[in-house]
């Protein structure tokens, strides 16, 4: 109903033309949509409508890289305030993404966020199966015996202080067990690497030496900062250890309190930096 009232824009099915001519609009347009959509749902259903926003940083990172970073912080912002600020039929709103949302300015007019990031105990379990679901859903098919393997290679994750592990992995892997005889990455094509292998690329020597520490198994401590953005990429070496963290190639370890700074003691996820920089 709410795309059928403009639906005068859409020329002689020239969706291109259609774009040129009224991309003006279509900014506005866009921004509003949300609330819009929400006040319908509200209006049809007699309650408040639950946004659920999934991977909020993705189009920021593509913004990065193709060099419209501001104008896509601009747009988000926007969209954002009007659909998670100014909205009456909202009644709440679930915003997932990689990097902590806190400081990133698409979120400066925003009110009373509750933030839960990885190292969070809340909802820790509700980010993955537990190891008890694991061990379960083995059962269930037979395949308990391949529980240390299952370990070995998909208990990448501790949120919090629970450990869950990767619910596309454990599915694929389980769906597999039969016909392929060995465990495979399948998190590698789920994700964006661009940023990690940039930083890689940038990194010093000794930076690279404790690459190579992690991927021989060891574990090495590093400052991590949640508040990190895609404008903070260069200010400093250690941020290559910040988005290595929360994108999941790193495992926390412990960690510890040094004045405002978290030091984490982190390994690295089975074969999850050679997975990142594939192709590097």
């Amino acid at each position: 109903m709410i795309y059928q009232t403009h639906s005068r824009i859409y020329e002689n099915g020239n969706w291109t033309l259609c774009k040129k001519k009224h991309r003006a609009f279509y900014k506005i347009f866009l921004r509003k949509n949300t609330r819009q959509l929400s006040f319908y749902l509200k209006k049809y259903h007699g309650k408040n409508a639950i946004i659920l926003i999934d991977e909020y940083d993705v189009p920021l990172e593509n913004a990065y890289f193709r060099g419209f970073y501001e104008q896509m912080i601009d747009f988000i912002r926007s969209l954002f305030e009007s659909a998670l600020k100014t909205n009456d039929a909202l009644e709440f709103a679930i915003v997932t993404g990689c990097l902590r949302i806190s400081k990133e300015s698409i979120f400066t007019g925003l009110n009373n966020l509750k933030i839960n990031s990885v190292l969070s105990n809340n909802y820790a379990e509700y980010f993955g199966f537990t190891g008890e679901e694991v061990e379960q859903m083995l059962r269930n098919y037979e395949l308990e015996e391949k529980l240390p393997e299952v370990k070995q290679w998909y208990d990448g994750y501790r949120f919090g202080k629970t450990e869950v592990y990767n619910p596309w992995s454990i599915i694929n892997y389980v769906k597999t067990a039969i016909s392929q005889p060995f465990p495979k990455p399948y998190w590698s094509n789920t994700s964006s690497n661009s940023i990690i292998r940039e930083l890689v690329e940038g990194a010093d020597s000794d930076t690279k030496e404790e690459i190579e520490m992690l991927i021989d198994g060891k574990t090495i401590e590093k400052p991590v900062h949640e508040d990190i953005t895609y404008e903070d990429i260069h200010k400093s070496k250690d941020n290559l250890w910040n988005f290595l963290f929360f994108t999941g190639y790193l495992k926390n370890e412990g960690l510890r309190f040094e004045e405002d700074t978290i030091y984490l003691s982190i390994r690295q996820f089975l074969q999850g930096i050679v997975t990142a920089c594939k192709g590097f």
